[in-house]
């Protein structure tokens, strides 16, 4: 698949680049070069890239990683991360969509890979945040199928509209049947996000949703960070591509939370 805007090797290359720092962390630019066998001007450009996304930050010669609980990834790199796992947990989580409802769909990479399994489901009012969602649903060609954005905020490199209120907003008109959201991360008590506005907005459709499901895989197992979306108790279900440990469960499980997953 071609991400928007990035050529297919240089998609491998920028993959190749984020795998090796999410093992080391930090790493010389020199040595670098040699395992992702780059020239030093392609790599500069590669490392510049990943910079203005605030996934890295070049210091005396050494690239380092940014902490992944604070920092909001452009939708691109987003994109390639855990992709499989991700298909797996939209194949579960589309049993729960029917002719006729009123579905929200967040901005994430997770809930995007939705997307395909709606296009033979009939009479779908569905609202998102995300561009990259919208434009997809709309290449999809069900005529029965009515798409709305919201409006908001457009936010740089994450293909998301924000908006902190809902006052004046086409979804006071709607009742919102079941939303999709996913997560930076979740513990035992609270489900997180990159970012204030991201959590913000997220939380403000959980709030008027009848029901939310969690779509998350495991690699946000036990990650937290800053900016809470809420208490796992406000969500129906959660769905994942493999069930967490005894004591994630359980917490699950004293909150009346369904947890899915493929294994």
């Amino acid at each position: 698949m071609y991400l928007r805007g990035v050529s297919m090797s240089r998609d491998k290359r920028l993959q190749e680049i984020t795998d090796i720092l999410q093992n080391r962390k930090r790493i010389d630019v020199k040595q670098l070069e040699k395992l992702t066998f780059s020239s030093t001007s392609t790599l500069r450009r590669d490392l510049i890239f990943l910079e203005e996304q605030g996934l890295i930050k070049r210091k005396h010669g050494e690239v380092i990683l940014n902490s992944f609980n604070t920092v909001e990834l452009a939708h691109s790199i987003r994109e390639t991360e855990n992709r499989s796992e991700k298909k797996i947990i939209a194949d579960l989580a589309k049993d729960f969509i029917g002719p006729g409802m009123c579905i929200y769909l967040d901005s994430s990479t997770t809930v995007y890979e939705l997307c395909p399994f709606l296009s033979t489901i009939d009479n779908l009012i569905i609202f998102t945040n995300g561009l990259n969602t919208a434009q997809l649903l709309s290449e999809l060609s069900n005529p029965t199928m009515k798409i709305f954005i919201t409006g908001g905020e457009v936010k740089h490199h994450s293909a998301s509209v924000v908006n902190h209120s809902m006052e004046n907003s086409l979804l006071e008109h709607f009742s919102i049947d079941l939303a999709f959201c996913s997560a930076r991360g979740i513990d035992g008590e609270y489900v997180y996000e990159a970012s204030f506005s991201q959590a913000s907005a997220k939380k403000t459709i959980i709030d008027k949703a009848k029901e939310t499901i969690l779509l998350i895989d495991s690699s946000k197992f036990r990650i937290s960070g800053f900016f809470k979306i809420n208490n796992l108790k406000q969500y129906k279900t959660i769905i994942s591509d493999k069930f967490p440990d005894e004591s994630l469960l359980t917490s699950a499980e004293k909150y009346e939370v369904e947890w899915i997953a493929n294994r």
